[in-house]
């Protein structure tokens, strides 16, 4: 039987098997760059969309109070297990970033893993911003990526791609509306349980293509200063081809 399912709702019993060849310690290495960089000594990270945790445990193995958001219980669920395992003191909070609503304030605010392309609109963007700006202590840094699926190699053809393991068989098709600035991906995928027999799920994703100048213009409406904007992983120029980059945004003291 097909199920179709919300974004990472079944998705994520397999994420960490398709998310395996990444490093986040070495993400969590470059986030504590641009903190040295910036002379800042955080003691408190709120990580946003957080998925199933692989990006927000570094910042707890680190000694950071850490706390993690995502909208989609499925992934939180797979997040606190993982905590709980390593016996780390992790807070996890289930919201939309477009209404944050956090008992506290933090001194860092990260977000990974395209969350921000999967708000599709600027006035989505502007109301994360604007919550994000909220939950940070004055003086705080928002570090975050921005993905450009327009720059992908694939550009605006349609793709198909597959995995083939023995827990799971991943299909996806994925393609880019040029007029719109959308990327869209349609998951099926055929997984093993415990009988032996295999559940399929299908489910559909859509990431937004941004140019860096909007963010940075939103950025700005919402009270952050933009201090670098670099090609993720990197300290130099970006030469504008980038798949991939990495915003530095501060709060103003008051």
């Amino acid at each position: 039987m097909e199920q179709s399912c919300s974004p990472y709702e079944n998705f994520a019993r397999i994420y960490d098997q398709i998310m395996v060849g990444v490093d986040y310690e070495a993400w969590a290495d470059y986030v504590i760059a641009l903190l040295n960089q910036n002379n800042k000594k955080p003691a408190s990270v709120i990580d946003l969309a957080c998925g199933t945790g692989n990006s927000t445990l570094p910042f707890a193995r680190r000694g950071f109070k850490t706390a993690g958001v995502d909208l989609s219980p499925a992934m939180l669920e797979v997040a606190r297990g993982k905590a709980e395992r390593e016996g780390l003191a992790v807070t996890w909070h289930e919201q939309d970033l477009r209404s944050l609503d956090l008992p506290e304030k933090y001194d860092l605010a990260l977000l990974f893993q395209d969350g921000l392309n999967y708000l599709l609109s600027e006035s989505d963007l502007s109301t994360a911003f604007k919550q994000v700006h909220a939950t940070l202590n004055p003086g705080s840094l928002f570090i975050f990526d921005l993905t450009r699926p327009r720059l992908r190699p694939a550009g605006s053809r349609e793709a198909l791609n597959w995995v083939d393991l023995e827990e799971f068989v991943l299909i996806w098709e994925s393609s880019f509306d040029d007029p719109e600035n959308l990327w869209s991906i349609k998951l099926t995928a055929f997984v093993k349980n415990d009988t032996g027999l295999y559940h399929k799920f299908v489910e559909e994703h859509r990431e937004k293509d941004y140019n860096p100048e909007l963010i940075t213009k939103l950025l700005q409406d919402c009270g952050f200063e933009v201090l670098h904007l670099y090609p993720s992983f990197k300290f130099g120029k970006r030469e504008g081809s980038e798949q991939k980059l990495t915003f530095v945004a501060g709060k103003h003291e008051p």
